[in-house]
């Protein structure tokens, strides 16, 4: 019993700190969701850009020559 009460005690001197740990994480969450949507966003964009490109390259054909191998 002495046990808990003493940690009860430690928990209430630490309780600022764990609040503002609290509020720093809070404000990092809400930046990360922030900087998801704008990746999201800059990621539809380049899909797009690479879907060109990859037309483009659709249309250029290049002949290799191919030589049998003869045993």
């Amino acid at each position: 019993m002495k046990y808990i009460t003493e940690s009860i005690k430690n928990i209430k001197n630490l309780l600022p700190y764990l609040l503002l740990i609290a509020i720093y994480f809070f404000f990092v969450n809400l930046e990360a969701g922030r900087d998801k949507e704008t990746n999201s966003t800059n990621e539809n964009e380049s899909l797009l850009i690479e879907e060109k490109s990859t037309e483009q390259n659709k249309q250029q054909r290049i002949k290799i020559p191919v030589i049998p191998y003869k045993q």
